[in-house]
C-alpha cells in the first residue's frame, strides 16, 4: 500500500511512498511529527537546515515556515500526523514543544525516537485506521494523546540543528547571513567577502541547501519579523530592522512565505 491517509478535525494521518515530490517553503496551523521511513533529503525550518535520516522524526508547530528537500531521485517514504493547538485543551502538552525558539530543536534524531518508543504509536494508529472497530476513535485519540506525552519527554533529549552542506565556506556563509539579518548584502559583497566566485557560491548554496541564497535571507528576515510581531513591535517600523529598505517589498516577502499579510498574521485571521 503506498498511500493512507485519516483525517478528522483535531487530527490527521497520513502515510505514503513516491517519488521526491518539489515542496516550496509553507506553514500551517497544526503541530506536525513526521516520521522519515527513507530518502535522501534535508529539512528546512526557518532558517535551519536539519540533514534526516531513517528514523528521525521532524517536528513543526503552527507558523513555522518548512519544506523538505531532496538531494536525489531515491523514493520518498515518510509517516506524519498532524494535531491540531485545540487538541485536549485540558492538558498542558505542548508547552514544552513551544518552549524551544522558533525553527530550533525541530529534529528528534532516530536513537532517541527509539528509545522512548515513538514509532509504535504511528503504527498504533494506523493500525485502528485499517482495522476499524466500535472503538477505533477512541483508541486513536488515546495513541495521539499518548504519543504527545511521549514526545515531551523525548525533547528533553534533542540535537541542535545540524548544517548538512560539508561545505565549509557555504557553512559560514549561513553563519554570517544568520547574525547579520538587518545588513544589506548584496551577493558580491558576500563573493568578496568569502573569497568565492558569486556564481559558483550560488550553484553551491542552492545545491547543498536546496533553496537560493535570496529565499534563505527572506527566510531569515521574516523569521525575525514573526518574532517581532508576537512581542508587540509596530508593523511598519519592524521591516526595516529586519532588512527591508521599505515596507512594500517586506509586504510581498511577509505574504509570500507565510500566505498571510502581517496584519492577518497578528490576529490570527
Amino acid at each position: 500500500m503506498d498511500a493512507i491517509s485519516y483525517k478528522q478535525k483535531e487530527y490527521l494521518y497520513s502515510y505514503f511512498r513516491s517519488k521526491p515530490p518539489e515542496l516550496n517553503l509553507h506553514l500551517h496551523k497544526y503541530y506536525e511529527f513526521l516520521y522519515f521511513i527513507s530518502g535522501d533529503a534535508t529539512y528546512i525550518v526557518e532558517d535551519n537546515l536539519y540533514k534526516i535520516h531513517p528514523g528521525d522524526i521532524l517536528l513543526t508547530r503552527p507558523g513555522e515556515l518548512h519544506t523538505i528537500f531532496f538531494q536525489s531521485e531515491k523514493p520518498y517514504e515518510r509517516i506524519f500526523m498532524q494535531i491540531h493547538p485545540d487538541f485536549i485543551t485540558e492538558f498542558d502538552l505542548f508547552d514544552k514543544i513551544n518552549s524551544s525558539p522558533i525553527g530550533e530543536n525541530n529534529r528528534i534524531p532516530s536513537d532517541i525516537v527509539q528509545s522512548f518508543g515513538l514509532y509504535d504509536y504511528f503504527k498504533n494508529v494506523e493500525h485502528y485506521i485499517l482495522n476499524r472497530v466500535p472503538e477505533s476513535d477512541a483508541m486513536i485519540k488515546s495513541y495521539f494523546l499518548q504519543f504527545l506525552v511521549a514526545v515531551n519527554h523525548a525533547l528533553d533529549n534533542t540535537v541542535l540543528p545540524i548544517k548538512p552542506t560539508n561545505n565549509n565556506r557555504i557553512d559560514d556563509i549561513i553563519d554570517y547571513l544568520t547574525d547579520n539579518i538587518s545588513a544589506d548584502i548584496t551577493l558580491d559583497f558576500l563573493a568578496e567577502k568569502f573569497f568565492i566566485n558569486k556564481y559558483y557560491m550560488c550553484h553551491t548554496f542552492k545545491k547543498q541547501t536546496g533553496i537560493t541564497i535570496k529565499e534563505f535571507m527572506n527566510t531569515r528576515k521574516i523569521t525575525k519579523a514573526k518574532q517581532m510581531l508576537s512581542e508587540g513591535a509596530d508593523i511598519m517600523g519592524l521591516c526595516y530592522e529586519c532588512g527591508f529598505n521599505d515596507y512594500s517589498t517586506f509586504y510581498k516577502a511577509f505574504k509570500k512565505l507565510t500566505g498571510k499579510s502581517p496584519k492577518d498574521f497578528l490576529t490570527g485571521d
